[in-house]
């Protein structure tokens, strides 16, 4: 059961770097045209000085600042990553450290595109369980440094960024409804396997650098299901007042699409923003949910639907009633 709680601060981080459609056509046999028209995306953010924590860091900071609650208020961190620097300390735990934040639970959870989703209803579990009044939901990803830049299938999606929301307690609750589910991916369909390491007792000569891989047209199949489910059921449990706006896990503009008429829901019910970052895993809907307040596309009052699915197989889905004051210009 979630605890009731609303999101008191959004923000993102973004890397400087742009790469264009065109800039790969240099690096792969693709072009603008072929990967706008299957995919959607036109640019992407690859981080070249930033890092997976960093970026981690620096939307927690600025979404932290934004709701105005201090550091010292802070009693849970969890963090969603499948692309950090390090295995241990966890990302939430070097998130803790550079906010310098002295005590809290801290942790990482790991669930592909759907970390975010999975992050934030176990945040909003927990903070009844911990007594915790404030939360920070972090999800980042440098999927660039997993990225075959010489295979067109994969190299064309991906880009880098990190989200970051703040939960705090509230009177009534705005975070409802959550979803959470799994399939075994029985037929490798998303994988992102550690790279060969060679112990005295186990020697091994496999140098070979792991890349995420992907069966296109069984993600493609997956998806299309999974997220027109997750929006049937998450419409169900709304009862009488459903969502009206629909956020979805931005991984290509097929699947959203197909979903939409499938479903037959108006394209201005979902907030896209992958043309320009690209699929970011598990950071894609926090980026969109900052997106979507700053462009005042969200606003006060709004019910929003959040849908993700990713590797594991996992999916999931929760309804928001959005409660920040609308974004100013």
């Amino acid at each position: 059961m979630l605890a009731n709680v609303t999101i008191a601060g959004v923000a993102s981080s973004i890397p400087k770097k742009i790469v264009t459609n065109t800039e790969l056509e240099s690096l792969v046999e693709t072009s603008d045209e072929w990967i706008t028209k299957r995919t959607g995306i036109r640019t992407r953010h690859i981080a070249v000085e930033e890092t997976a924590v960093g970026m981690a860091t620096d939307s927690a900071a600025k979404a932290l600042a934004m709701s105005g609650v201090p550091k010292e208020s802070i009693g849970l961190i969890v963090a969603c990553t499948i692309t950090g620097e390090d295995l241990t300390p966890s990302m939430a735990g070097s998130v803790q450290k550079a906010l310098d934040i002295s005590t809290c639970t801290a942790f990482d959870v790991s669930a592909g595109c759907t970390g975010f989703i999975y992050a934030l209803v176990t945040a909003a579990s927990l903070m009844d369980t911990l007594d915790v009044e404030t939360a920070i939901v972090v999800a980042s990803e440098k999927m660039s440094n997993y990225t075959d830049w010489s295979d067109r299938s994969t190299c064309v999606l991906f880009g880098d960024g990190a989200g970051a929301v703040v939960l705090r307690r509230s009177d009534t609750p705005r975070v409802q409804f959550p979803i959470l589910n799994a399939a075994p991916d029985t037929g490798d369909v998303i994988v992102l396997k550690k790279d060969a390491r060679s112990t005295p007792f186990a020697p091994s000569d496999d140098t070979k650098k792991e890349y995420i891989r992907m069966k296109g047209a069984d993600v493609f199949t997956y998806a299309v299901g999974v997220l027109e489910d997750t929006l049937k059921r998450l419409y169900a449990l709304c009862g009488d007042k459903p969502f009206t706006k629909v956020i979805p896990h931005q991984a290509n503009e097929k699947i959203i699409d197909y979903v939409m008429r499938t479903m037959s829901m108006s394209r201005d019910a979902f907030f896209l923003n992958i043309a320009s970052y690209a699929n970011t895993s598990s950071a894609t809907i926090p980026i969109a949910l900052c997106d979507a307040w700053e462009a005042g596309w969200l606003r006060r009052g709004d019910r929003v639907a959040l849908a993700g699915f990713g590797s594991g197989l996992t999916s999931g889905g929760v309804v928001i009633d959005w409660d920040l004051p609308d974004k100013t210009k």
